[in-house]
């Protein structure tokens, strides 16, 4: 198992300052929701630029991303740090098996997700995925091993759907459109 400093000191900094707290429930607790609506904006506005192609390499790594969670999530048996330590939580935490981040993982997909759309916003994203799963650490929810191993997941299944062979006329919009991604 990897070691805990990290995860160990940053919840010492979120539990003894509550500034860092509170920043630490924020994109622990509510940063993906904000991911969420800002992918959800652009995805409208840029409605007319979605490809059948862009749908399927969605599909295709959130059902790979599902199916290594699954796979790994018994695999890697990780109790979260506050089970572990004895100690409460700063925010509210299941009580499950910490590995991987799931908090982590989504926003690592969104990140590869408007790679895929507008590749202007992926600082913001990868700046967020890594907000998140730092303030997940912070909160007491996940040792360092369950956020990393979200990050390797998504990616895994983000390359995997990337790297697929789709057909030429997969990349006509979903909506009859003027742009094309795919």
């Amino acid at each position: 198992m990897l070691p805990n400093s990290l995860q160990t000191s940053l919840h010492a900094l979120a539990a003894g300052t509550p500034l860092l707290g509170g920043l630490a429930v924020f994109t622990a607790s509510f940063l993906l929701f904000v991911l969420a609506a800002v992918l959800g904006g652009i995805v409208l506005m840029k409605a007319r630029s979605v490809t059948w192609a862009l749908a399927a390499r969605v599909v295709v790594a959130c059902a790979a991303t599902v199916l290594l969670t699954l796979v790994l999530g018994h695999a890697v048996p990780d109790p979260r740090p506050y089970l572990v330590g004895h100690y409460t939580p700063l925010t509210q935490v299941a009580h499950d098996n910490g590995f991987p981040s799931d908090h982590t993982l989504v926003a690592a997909l969104f990140t590869g997700f408007i790679l895929w759309i507008d590749r202007r916003f992926v600082t913001l994203f990868a700046l967020g995925t890594l907000a998140i799963g730092l303030g997940r650490l912070a909160v007491g929810a996940h040792h360092t091993l369950d956020v990393l191993g979200s990050l390797l997941i998504a990616g895994a299944s983000l390359s995997l759907a990337a790297a697929l062979r789709l057909p030429e006329a997969w990349r006509r919009p979903v909506l009859p459109g003027r742009e094309r991604y795919s």
